[in-house]
Parts: structure tokens; C-alpha cells; sequence
């Protein structure tokens, strides 16, 4: 017998700020050898469908996330490189920042709450990317997965479909 917990539908309870529009995307350092073509897709998708504006950083670099994660990259060095990467999203004029990949939204996702609960951590990573670069940084006004953002386009999306997956 199913409990009312067995079929309470958990995602439908999810609620996510997600922007309307001028994101600034960042690809990932091993999502096009999993999924080639990934990447330029949901660019095409923003772009030609949705009509999107969405900035396809060429400098950007890997969030350090799975030497992080294995104990190999220190947490100080990954708020450093996490905190470079939002300082190009400062120069370009965006905050709605887009990681390709999942590992960076999580680790971006974790940066982000600690900074926000300790600022002296959050000034110290400061410290740390002036020296280090010469660099400023601003926490992103919204985060978000593409997975995310195609979630929330859906409806739209849904319109231009030739043929539709279900079934």
C-alpha cells in the first residue's frame, strides 16, 4: 500500500527564481566529451528560438570542482577561481550567471551560501582575487542550470516542437 509520502510529488514543489533574460553562459569543462554538441544546441535554443540574449564566455575556465570535491584543490583557492569567473560575468554587464555544467552550479551554489553567511570569508576571497588578478567581483543576482532554464521556457519551447516526446 502506498503511503502518502510514497506518492507526494516533490518536484512539483520546487520553486526556482529563474531570469526572463541577459545570461551569461559558461561552458563546461567535460559536458561536451559526455554530451558533444550540448552545448552549441542550447546556445541555438537561447538564441534562435527563445530569442534570447546569453554571452558565450571564451575565457573562461574550470571551477576546480571535482579536484575540490576529491580534497585536491583547497576550499580558499576554489572560492578564488569561482570568484574570477563571476568577476568576467561583471566586466561583460551580466548577473544571471549559467553553468554548463552541473558540478559548477553546485559548487557556485555552495560558494555563493557560504559567502552569504560569513562576510569575512566572502571579503578575504575578495582580497584573494585582487591579489592574485587585479580582479573585482559581484555574486550573480540569479544562478541557474541551463536544465533550469529550459524548464522554465517550456510552454514557449513547446510551440516551435516538430515532434514531441512522448509516448
Amino acid at each position: 500500500k502506498k503511503t502518502p509520502t510514497m506518492t507526494k510529488r516533490f518536484w512539483n514543489e520546487y520553486q526556482k527564481e529563474i531570469a526572463d533574460d541577459h545570461f551569461f553562459y559558461e561552458r563546461s569543462c567535460i559536458r561536451q566529451t559526455f554530451f558533444p554538441g550540448s552545448e552549441a544546441a542550447f546556445l541555438r535554443i537561447m538564441r534562435d528560438v527563445l530569442h534570447k540574449d546569453i554571452y558565450d564566455e571564451e575565457n573562461a575556465h574550470t571551477c576546480t570542482g571535482i579536484g575540490y570535491h576529491s580534497d585536491f584543490v583547497p576550499l580558499e583557492t576554489t572560492m578564488t577561481v569561482v570568484a574570477r569567473l563571476f568577476s568576467l560575468m561583471k566586466e561583460k554587464g551580466y548577473t544571471n550567471y549559467v553553468p554548463s555544467c552541473v558540478t559548477s552550479f553546485g559548487i557556485f551554489s555552495e560558494m555563493i551560501d557560504m559567502w552569504q553567511h560569513d562576510p569575512e570569508l566572502l571579503e578575504k576571497t575578495r582580497e584573494n582575487l585582487r591579489k592574485a588578478t587585479g580582479r573585482e567581483f559581484e555574486m550573480p543576482t540569479n544562478l541557474a542550470h541551463p536544465s533550469d532554464i529550459i524548464y522554465k521556457f517550456r510552454e514557449e519551447l513547446k510551440q516551435h516542437m516538430k515532434y514531441q516526446l512522448v509516448n
